[in-house]
């Protein structure tokens, strides 16, 4: 039987729970932006809610981290309240795309101030406990990302887009519940600090020093450019079965979920599995890309949702583990800068490239994966044994 101090804290489980369930809210919007392009007939409608969901963060970010904001309870519960009014306007008025691209572009500007808040917020009510934080939230957020992929095509077609912009609004409505609790910690004040302290939080030897960071802004663009191109590489591999392309991608999105869950905690101190995740992802993506035939590419896109759902899992202990509690905002205002970024590129080199380039595109992609993945392999192996560690 688990010992009293295996047990999550009460505080971070209503967090952890609100948190998770606006990722099942996130989910299920996606569908709903489909289902509005879709009845429009209209691709760049989908392209331009790309650009609302990140061109903000990546515009804001940089200003709200120097001015304090992202370190401010206040500004937190400003910025769930913007979120929940934008997509309950977005419910009512779905049928109008202009509005809803002005909902997410609202949302998205307050995501620059909500994301790095609650993150540290969640380490803060971790009471020290890293490694654990990390497994508690890979598994909830993998698990309701899983859950809103599944249910979304149902409400979604069963209430129109409406409803997916409302249980949305609701999610976001149930963080602003937590972030109103009179246990939430006061404003950790709003003192100016240089746009780029986040990087260097997250380029520092006890984060991910160079080469990791490296990795991981390798990794995300990488896994950006699968989730835009990756069907279109399996449409051209032999053998490809157009009924069984669902299954063979929900297999990366499953195996990740199991391999967030099932990773020992010893196992998450070890700091090369960081480059060992790239490698897998790489020999996922690239072998396909290289002629692989179709139904083999559900074993490679399983070794990758593994390596991905390892990533994962230890990007989150590295930037807990790595960085002080004073820094915790900076450093993921700035990997929440990196993701966007790495999303926006992907999309945009997406859309330039026509479908046939699919392979050609992700076998590049693969390789940039692999030569990360091994040049911080080889520099861990020469490195002292304590630095091979996550603390």
């Amino acid at each position: 039987m688990p010992g009293r101090s295996d047990a999550c804290p009460r505080g971070l489980v209503r967090l952890l729970l609100a948190l998770s369930a606006s990722e099942f809210g996130d989910r299920l919007v996606q569908v709903a932006y489909a289902l509005i392009a879709v009845r429009a007939g209209s691709t760049t409608f989908l392209a331009a809610v790309l650009a609302a969901q990140t061109v903000p963060i990546l515009v804001l970010t940089p200003l709200v981290g120097s001015r304090g904001w992202i370190r401010s309870r206040t500004a937190w519960r400003a910025g769930l309240t913007g979120q929940v009014v934008a997509f309950a306007v977005a419910a009512v008025l779905a049928d109008h795309r202009a509005v809803v691209l002005a909902a997410v572009l609202v949302a998205a500007s307050c995501e620059a101030l909500t994301m790095p808040f609650s993150r540290s917020l969640l380490h803060t009510q971790s009471g020290g406990r890293q490694a654990e934080l990390a497994r508690w939230w890979s598994v909830s957020k993998a698990g309701a990302g899983a859950a809103g992929m599944v249910l979304a095509g149902v409400v979604v077609a069963a209430s129109g887009a409406g409803s997916a912009f409302a249980l949305n609004a609701l999610t976001f409505l149930l963080v602003l519940a937590v972030a109103w609790s009179p246990r939430t910690p006061e404003d950790g004040g709003a003192t100016r600090r240089r746009a780029t302290a986040g990087f260097r939080r997250l380029v520092a030897p006890r984060a991910f020093g160079a080469l990791g960071l490296l990795c991981l802004t390798v990794m995300l663009l990488t896994t950006g450019l699968e989730g835009v191109s990756g069907p279109f590489m399996l449409a051209r591999t032999p053998g490809y079965d157009a009924d069984g392309l669902g299954v063979v991608m929900a297999c990366w999105a499953v195996a990740s979920m199991i391999a967030a869950a099932a990773t020992p905690k010893r196992v998450t101190g070890i700091r090369a599995l960081l480059p060992v995740s790239n490698v897998l992802v790489a020999l996922a993506i690239g072998l396909p890309s290289l002629g692989l035939p179709f139904w083999s590419a559900a074993v490679t896109f399983a070794l990758g949702g593994i390596g991905n759902g390892v990533f994962n899992l230890l990007l989150t202990r590295v930037i807990w583990s790595g960085v002080p509690s004073e820094g915790q905002p900076d450093a993921w205002a700035a990997f929440n800068w990196l993701l966007n970024a790495a999303l926006f590129l992907s999309f945009s080199v997406g859309l330039v490239l026509r479908p046939q380039h699919a392979p050609t595109l992700l076998a590049c992609a693969a390789g940039g994966c692999l030569l990360a993945g091994g040049a911080c392999l080889s520099a861990l192996a020469r490195a002292p044994e304590a630095a091979r560690a996550i603390s």
